[in-house]
């Protein structure tokens, strides 16, 4: 494979994973909330749709940074200032708000298993169910479909 077939490979890539991602979006209009009667509340929304969006487009990615987060957690509490920190958090409702906040947004598709760098099977599950519920058809196999691919 020359570069040249790795470039246009990747961009191939990079296109259908942004139809898949439009799919999940048109098919599961569940996950995005009407607008909101509040406009300071907006721009909040919008952010945390795009923590969901960021995590259902690229849940290998996702998954990496929460681990990393969650490492680097556990190193911390390890040590006296982070174990005081966590006594603290421990006792907090703040610890469950951002449980709640977290499985929101990321519908728990980075838990169970998976390979290092491969999405996990609970993203899979979702990205199955958006397809079997959205009808999959041809027009839409059209659209992932490579210019002149048969």
């Amino acid at each position: 494979m020359t570069p040249e077939d790795l470039v246009k490979s990747l961009v191939e890539l990079e296109r259908i994973r942004a139809l898949v991602l439009d799919q999940l979006e048109t098919h599961t209009t569940q996950l995005r909330p009407p607008p909101s009667e509040d406009s300071g509340e907006q721009p909040i929304v919008d952010l945390l749709l795009s923590v969901r969006k960021s995590v259902l487009g690229s849940p290998a990615a996702a998954r990496g940074l929460h681990n990393l987060l969650v490492t680097e957690g556990r190193r911390y509490a390890a040590t006296a200032d982070g174990a005081r920190l966590r006594d603290g958090l421990a006792s907090s409702s703040a610890v469950d708000d951002l449980r709640r906040i977290w499985e929101t947004l990321s519908l728990n598709v980075l838990d169970g298993p998976a390979e290092p760098n491969a999405a996990p099977d609970a993203w899979a599950e979702v990205l199955a169910d958006a397809v079997i519920g959205g009808s999959l058809n041809d027009a839409i196999l059209a659209r992932l479909r490579p210019e002149g691919f048969a």
